[in-house]
C-alpha cells in the first residue's frame, strides 16, 4: 500500500501550492538561484529567518569577510564551544586599538558583542565583550587569549538576575568551512534528489535530511532536538541564523522537495500504516 501511494505521489506534488504548505502544522522548511532559495529557505521554513533581525545585526557573508580581511590578526575569528546545555560561538570580527565587536551564536539567538580588549604583555590579551541588553538573558563575556591563539576561556555574567546563571567556557579557535561531505545523508547537498531518493524514508528521516543542509552552513537550531542532535556532530558549529543566501540552488530545490514529501506524509500517514 505504501509503495502504491508513494508512486501516485508524482502526478499529485504538484497541486501544492505555497499556501498548502505553509498551512501545515509541521511546516518547517521552505527562475533564478536567488528566486530558488527565497521561495525553499523563506517561504518554506520561515524559522530560517530567525525572527526579526535587529538593526544591527551583520550577515555571515560580512562577518566572514570582516574575518577575512583581518586574518592577520590572531584575535579575530570563530570560536565555537559548550556553554552550558548548549553549544556557542563567539564570533569577534574586529579587535583593535583597544575595541572589539563581534556577536554571539546560541541556541539560535544571535546578540551583536563589543567591548574593550586590553594588551596585557607577552601576547596576553583580555576582552569585556557586552551584548546590548535589550534581551533578558543578555550579559557580559570577559574572557583571555594567549598568543599564538587557539582558545579562549572566560565567563560570562547576566545583566539580569535571578532567572539567570553565570557561565564558565572554553571555545576553541576553529576554521570554519562548508563542506558537503559531512552527515547522514551528504548527497542533499551534492546533487539533485529524485524522488526515489527519499519516497521512502521515515517522517523523521525527511527531517533529518533536511536540516542537515542547514547545519553545513551553520545554521543555529531553535528547535532542541535538531539543536542537541547536531551540536553532537565534530564538523557543525552555529555561525549564524539567518542562512538563505548561503543555501546553493541544488541545496534549495532539494529542500523543496524534501518538505512536499515531509508534508505529503504527514496528510497521508494514517494510510500508509507506519
Amino acid at each position: 500500500m505504501k509503495r502504491l501511494m508513494f508512486l501516485l505521489l508524482g502526478s499529485t506534488l504538484t497541486l501544492f501550492s505555497c499556501d498548502d504548505a505553509n498551512s501545515s502544522s509541521t511546516a518547517s522548511t521552505g527562475d533564478t538561484e536567488e528566486m530558488v532559495v527565497e521561495q525553499a529557505a523563506m517561504k518554506r521554513d520561515p524559522r530560517l529567518i530567525g525572527g526579526e533581525k535587529p538593526a544591527i545585526q551583520i550577515s555571515i557573508e560580512e562577518a566572514q569577510e570582516r574575518i577575512r580581511k583581518a586574518e592577520q590578526n590572531q584575535l579575530v575569528g570563530y570560536w565555537t564551544g559548550d556553554f552550558g546545555k548548549n553549544k556557542i560561538t563567539l564570533a569577534i570580527t574586529e579587535a583593535a586599538n583597544g575595541k572589539a565587536s563581534g556577536h554571539s551564536i546560541c541556541a539560535g539567538n544571535y546578540r551583536p558583542v563589543s567591548g574593550t580588549m586590553e594588551d596585557l604583555g607577552n601576547g596576553q590579551y583580555k576582552f569585556a565583550l557586552r551584548e546590548p541588553g535589550d534581551d533578558k538573558y543578555d550579559g557580559e563575556f570577559v574572557f583571555s587569549v594567549d598568543l599564538p591563539a587557539s582558545s579562549l576561556s572566560g565567563t560570562w555574567t547576566p545583566f539580569r538576575m535571578p532567572g539567570n546563571s553565570s557561565r564558565t567556557y572554553t571555545l576553541n579557535k576553529r576554521n570554519l568551512v562548508y563542506r558537503t561531505d559531512v552527515g547522514d545523508y551528504p548527497e542533499a547537498s551534492q546533487r539533485l534528489l529524485t524522488s526515489a531518493d527519499v519516497e521512502n524514508l521515515l517522517p523523521e528521516e525527511l527531517e533529518l535530511m533536511r536540516n542537515e543542509i542547514y547545519a553545513r552552513h551553520g545554521y543555529s537550531f531553535k528547535n532542541k532536538d535538531m539543536r542537541y542532535h547536531f551540536e553532537q556532530q565534530p564538523w557543525y558549529a552555529p555561525i549564524g541564523v539567518d542562512i538563505r543566501t548561503q543555501l546553493t540552488e541544488t541545496e534549495a530545490r532539494n529542500i523543496d522537495l524534501i518538505y512536499e514529501y515531509e508534508s505529503y506524509f504527514e496528510e497521508y500517514y494514517d494510510d500508509f500504516g507506519r
